[in-house]
C-alpha cells in the first residue's frame, strides 16, 4: 500500500519546482528591503521540522553571505515576556502552517520591536504569512501525512533562495537543477528499504553528521524518533567526541551522514572508530573509506556542500518511512502528534 508520506516524499521533484517559482518574485523586494533598512543580523523562529531547516540555513547564510544567523528562542517572549531590539534585524519566521499560537506571539512582538519580518510557510491565508513583511510560500500542496518530508525540503530550497538573494544573485537555474537531482535519491529507495529492513529492531539510534548537514543529521533522528518509534538523538561528529563518544560499543546503532567537502578526515576518523568499537554502523555517504567501515551502507551521490543537506534529507525521509513500514506502523499518523502541534 503506498502512503501519503511515500507519496510526498516522491513528489518532492515537482514541488520544489512550485517552491522556486512561487518565491522567485519577492527575493528582490527583500534584497532591497535589507539594504534601506540597514539588517546587520538575522533571527530564526521555528520548531521542530522547521527548526532543523533553520539550522542549516544558520551554516548556510554565512558561509555565502558573511551575515551572522541566529535562533530566537520563543520562551523569551511567551514565558518571560521579555522585549528585545530588534532595530537593525531581519526576524525569518519558518513555520508549515504558520498557525501556531506561540509563533504568532512572537512574530507579533518581533515586529512591535523594529524587526523587519519574513515568512516561510506552506499557507497563503496564515497569520504568520499576512502580517510578515515578505512571504515566501513554499506552495508544495497541502501535506497531508503528520511527518513533515516534502515541506522541510522546500523550507530549504526558500531559505537557499534567501541566502542567494542577500549574496546578490538572483539566478533559479542552480535549484532547477537541484530539484531534478532529488530523482538520484529516489532512484536509491531499493537500497534504502534493504537498509531500513536491518534496522527494523532498533530499540536507539546516534546519528552523526557535522556543519551544513547539522539540521539534516537532527532531522532524521526526528523522522526515526517519531515514524518509527525510535529514541534517536543527533549529535556534530565534534562533539560527540566530548563525551558521548563512550556510547560506542557493540549495542550501539550509528546512522553516520557524511558527504565529501570539509569533513571528509573528521567523517573517516568516526567510521574508523565506530567500527572498532563493534557498533552497528550505517552509513550515507559518498566517501570511499566511510563506507569501508559500514555494517550497512548507502553509497550516495557526489553533492557540494549545500546540496548535500537537501539530497540526504530526502534519504533520511525514506529511511524513516521504510522502517516504519519494516515495522508494520501507520507512518502517516504517528501516535499523540497532531499535524499543527500547539505549544508556548
Amino acid at each position: 500500500m503506498t502512503t501519503l508520506m511515500q507519496q510526498e516524499i516522491f513528489s518532492e521533484p515537482t514541488m520544489m519546482k512550485r517552491t522556486i517559482k512561487a518565491c522567485k518574485p519577492v527575493l528582490p523586494e527583500i534584497y532591497k528591503a535589507f539594504k534601506e533598512r540597514g539588517i546587520t543580523n538575522i533571527l530564526t523562529l521555528a520548531r521542530g521540522t522547521s527548526d532543523n531547516a533553520a539550522t542549516v540555513f544558520s551554516f548556510v547564510c554565512p558561509i555565502v553571505t558573511g551575515i551572522h544567523v541566529g535562533l530566537y528562542r520563543p520562551s523569551l517572549t511567551t514565558i518571560y515576556n521579555k522585549d528585545i531590539d530588534m532595530k537593525h534585524t531581519c526576524m525569518v519566521v519558518i513555520s508549515q502552517s504558520g498557525m501556531s499560537k506561540d509563533t504568532i506571539a512572537v512574530t507579533e512582538n518581533a515586529i512591535k520591536n523594529g524587526a523587519m519580518t519574513i515568512a516561510v510557510t506552506n499557507n497563503e491565508d496564515s497569520p504568520v504569512a499576512k502580517m510578515a513583511d515578505f512571504h515566501l510560500f513554499l506552495d508544495v500542496e497541502e501535506e497531508k501525512s503528520v511527518a513533515a518530508t516534502k515541506t522541510y525540503i522546500g523550507e530549504l530550497f526558500a531559505l537557499y533562495m534567501l541566502t542567494s538573494t542577500l549574496s546578490g544573485n538572483f539566478e533559479v537555474d542552480y535549484y532547477d537543477k537541484l530539484a531534478d537531482r532529488i530523482q538520484e535519491i529516489l532512484d536509491l529507495t531499493p537500497t534504502i528499504k534493504d537498509v531500513a529492513k536491518k534496522l527494523q529492531n532498533s530499540k536507539d539510534a546516534i546519528v552523526l553528521s557535522r556543519g551544513t548537514m547539522l539540521g539534516t543529521s537532527d532531522e532524521c533522528a526526528l523522522k526515526l524518533t517519531e515514524c518509527c518509534y525510535i529514541f534517536s538523538r543527533s549529535f556534530a561528529t565534534s562533539n560527540f567526541m566530548h563525551g558521548p563518544l563512550s556510547l560506542l560499543d557493540e549495542t550501539a546503532n550509528v546512522i553516520l551522514l557524511a558527504p565529501k567537502g570539509n569533513c571528509v578526515a573528521e567523517f573517516t576518523t568516526m567510521a574508523q572508530r565506530a567500527k572498532a568499537a563493534g557498533a552497528n554502523l550505517t552509513v550515507f555517504s559518498n566517501i570511499p573509506e566511510v563506507l569501508e567501515c559500514a555494517t550497512n551502507a548507502v553509497a550516495m551521490p557526489d553533492a557540494d556542500i549545500f546540496e548535500a543537506p537537501v539530497l540526504y534529507g530526502v534519504a533520511a525521509s525514506l529511511l524513516a518511512l521504510n522502517i516504519g513500514l519494516a515495522k508494520g506502523l501507520n507512518v502517516d499518523t504517528p501516535r499523540n502528534l497532531n499535524k499543527v502541534t500547539i505549544t508556548l
